[in-house]
Parts: C-alpha cells; sequence; structure tokens
C-alpha cells in the first residue's frame, strides 16, 4: 500500500506532468559526480540592491529613472502611462503646440539589444534601449525608431534569423563591438534629444 502524499508532493504533481520522465536516466552520469559553481553575489550576499542580485524589475526601474532624468535634462516633460500596453513613457513638449511620443524601453544591466515586431504599427514609436543600469556614470542611452532598429537587425544579419523571419522577436544579450558602432549615432546627448524627437514628430 502506497503511503498517502505530502501536500507539497500534491502541489508539485498538480503544477508539472511527470508522466513521461524516465527513472535513472541520469543515474550513471551521478555516479561519476558533478561539480557546483558558485556564482558572484550568492548565499552570503542577500542585499536587494547588490547589483549581482538585482531582479528584472529594479532594472526596469533604475533604467526607467535614468531615462527620465535624461530627457528632462534635455528640456521635455515625462509622463507614465497607467497601463502598459507596450508604452512605457510618453514624452512631451509643454510648447503653445503640445506634441507627444511614445517610447518603448529596453532597459539592461548589460548591452542588449532586442526588437519585437508587433510594436511596428504603433504610430511615432521610439525605441529607448537603456544600457549598463547597475552603473550611473555609465548608463547609456540609444533612441532609435521602429525602422532605424530594423536597419541595425539588417547590418548585422540578425533580420535573417529564425527567431525574427518565423517568430518576429530577436534578442541578444550583449553588443559586440560592430553592433555598438551601429548603434553609436543613435547615442543621446542633450541636442542629439531634442533633434531626434524634433525629426520623429
Amino acid at each position: 500500500m502506497k503511503s498517502p502524499m505530502s501536500t507539497d508532493e500534491e502541489r508539485l504533481r498538480a503544477q508539472f506532468d511527470f508522466s513521461k520522465i524516465e527513472r535513472g536516466k541520469y543515474y550513471e552520469r551521478y555516479k561519476k559526480g558533478h561539480t557546483i559553481t558558485l556564482l558572484p553575489g550568492g548565499e552570503d550576499s542577500d542585499d536587494p540592491l547588490d547589483p549581482t542580485e538585482r531582479d528584472s524589475q529594479l532594472t526596469e526601474i533604475a533604467g526607467k529613472h535614468l531615462l527620465i532624468s535624461r530627457l528632462v535634462a534635455a528640456g521635455f516633460e515625462v509622463a507614465e502611462p497607467l497601463r502598459d500596453k507596450g508604452i512605457d513613457l510618453i514624452v512631451y513638449r509643454g510648447d503653445d503646440k503640445f506634441t507627444a511620443w511614445p517610447i518603448q524601453m529596453k532597459s539592461s544591466t548589460q548591452e542588449s539589444f532586442s526588437l519585437d515586431r508587433k510594436y511596428k504599427k504603433i504610430p511615432n514609436l521610439l525605441m529607448a534601449y537603456v544600457w549598463n543600469v547597475n552603473t550611473v556614470k555609465q548608463g547609456e542611452v540609444y533612441l532609435l525608431t521602429f525602422n532605424d532598429a530594423e536597419k541595425v537587425m539588417k547590418a548585422k544579419g540578425f533580420a535573417k534569423t529564425n527567431s525574427w523571419t518565423k517568430n518576429g522577436y530577436y534578442f541578444r544579450r550583449n553588443a559586440d563591438p560592430e553592433l555598438k558602432g551601429l548603434l553609436k549615432q543613435y547615442g543621446m546627448t542633450a541636442d542629439q534629444w531634442r533633434q531626434k524627437i524634433h525629426i520623429t514628430g
């Protein structure tokens, strides 16, 4: 007679399908031993503000505030939509003629680049890539239109990948020197913010 399942086991079985597992599949490999590699910021680091412990939500918050500070320094006003439906920020000028532009932000503790085809349908959308958000001095912001980002994709050959052609999405965790060179013209200074957003509008 089988012993009754514990509450934890019942919960586990409800979440996962174990019907196709193979008993002992890795037994021989396990007998040979294994090694453990401790990554930086392991058990001894429980500080949520430690860069190695930062989760995706904190990364987004840090990136958003870095982006807002750059926009405000360039003389723009910034608003946050109450609902996130692909637009993270709205940047606008409070001059006689009110004009506004939606921004989709990609925030990263590294130097990642991505593009999703779904954003092509949003008129006047600006893609802001915020890099190295862990370190304020190293933080970089690149501002592209969807067409700009697509040109970068084509120049690097990313547009030919299955990820893009079949799924309409591409992601690169770390930018290589060639990609950084292609993005350099989109790096933002106060003057470039004003020029880029004026042209886009």
